[in-house]
C-alpha cells in the first residue's frame, strides 16, 4: 500500500512538472467523446464502491488543448469524487458549450468541502483526505490553465462537490506557452 502511494505521488509530482515546463501544441479534442471514454473506464470502479457513474454531454462539445490533458483532468477529478462519494452516492459528468469555449462539470453528492478547504484545494498538498497526496487538483488546475483555461469549485446544491471546468474551443493557430512563473521562460 505505502508503495503504491509514494509511486502515485511521484507520478502526481511528474505531471505538475510536466504541466509547468512544456510548451503546450494543442489540438482539437472530441470533449463528449474523452467525457464517455473516461466514465467508461472509471465505472468498474464505481460500481464496485456502489456509487454511480453518470455522463450527460447533449450534442458534440470540442475544446482545444493539450494531447492527452483531457483525459488526466477527468482522471484526476473522477479518482477525487469517487475516493469521496460513500456508497450509494452518485457522481454525474456533463460538458456543453459556454459563450466563449467549452464546460465540464463533474458534480458529487459526497461530503463536500468547506469554503476554506476549497480555498486551498487547488495548491500542491492539500488534501482534506487522509491518505490523500494532494495532488490530483492541483494536476487538473496546471493543466487547465497551462490550457488557457479556469478551474473553479463550489458546493453541489443539496450537498457535495462540484468542479467547474472551462476550456478554450478549438482554435488551430492557438499555440499556448507555459506560465511567466515558470523560472527561464518568458
Amino acid at each position: 500500500d505505502e508503495i503504491a502511494r509514494l509511486s502515485r505521488l511521484v507520478d502526481g509530482l511528474l505531471a505538475i512538472a510536466r504541466a509547468e515546463n512544456v510548451v503546450v501544441e494543442p489540438v482539437e479534442v472530441a470533449v463528449d467523446v474523452v467525457i464517455r471514454d473516461r466514465a467508461a473506464a472509471w465505472r468498474p470502479v464505481a460500481e464496485e464502491r456502489g456509487v454511480g457513474l453518470t455522463t450527460g454531454c447533449h450534442s458534440p462539445v470540442r475544446a482545444s488543448l493539450g494531447e492527452g490533458h483531457l483525459e488526466q483532468i477527468l482522471d484526476n477529478l473522477l479518482a477525487n469524487a469517487l475516493d469521496a462519494v460513500p456508497s450509494g452516492g452518485q457522481v454525474r459528468v456533463s460538458a456543453g458549450l459556454t459563450g466563449p469555449g467549452a464546460r465540464i462539470v463533474v458534480a458529487d453528492d459526497g461530503p463536500g468541502m468547506s469554503p476554506q478547504q476549497q480555498e486551498a484545494a487547488f495548491r500542491r498538498f492539500a488534501t482534506s483526505s487522509p491518505g490523500g497526496a494532494g495532488l490530483g487538483l492541483a494536476i487538473v488546475h496546471r493543466l487547465v490553465t497551462s490550457n488557457g483555461g479556469a478551474a473553479a469549485l463550489s458546493d453541489t446544491p443539496g450537498g457535495g462537490l462540484t468542479v467547474t471546468v472551462d476550456l478554450p474551443v478549438a482554435q488551430p493557430d492557438r499555440v499556448r506557452r507555459p506560465s511567466p512563473a515558470v523560472p527561464g521562460w518568458d
